[in-house]
């Protein structure tokens, strides 16, 4: 196999940097999924100490709408569940992602190790 030349290495390179963006991206994604995830984990927190008898509103637009407890629980355990979803998806992704960008950057070493002059 020919050495590779700078031409097919600069194409290689912004592969690399797509790459590299994509995943960043992703981590971005996933931040945005462990916030939405904490402030979740706080609502049921608050609704895990109210009373029974408590009154409860959800913000529906520019209006606050009276919402059943026990609907309020089941809705905050419900977008849980949708959040780790996500987030696993998201943690399978960016694996896949960083070990995809792992294997770029080694046939990139090694075409830059054939590019160099034998002593």
């Amino acid at each position: 196999m020919a050495p590779a030349s700078e031409q097919e290495m600069q194409k290689e390179l912004d592969k690399f940097k797509g790459m590299q963006e994509g995943l960043q991206k992703d981590y971005e994604a996933r931040m945005g999924l462990i916030a939405q995830q904490q402030e979740t984990e706080l609502v049921k927190q608050e609704f895990d100490s109210i009373e029974e008898d408590a009154v409860v509103y959800k913000l529906v637009g520019p209006v606050m709408v009276k919402q059943n407890v026990d609907d309020a629980k089941a809705n905050v355990a419900k977008r849980l569940e949708y959040i780790s979803g996500e987030l696993d998806r998201s943690n399978k992704i960016i694996a896949e992602k960083e070990k995809e960008l792992g294997d770029k950057q080694k046939q990139m070493i090694k075409m830059q190790q054939e590019m160099q002059p034998s002593a």
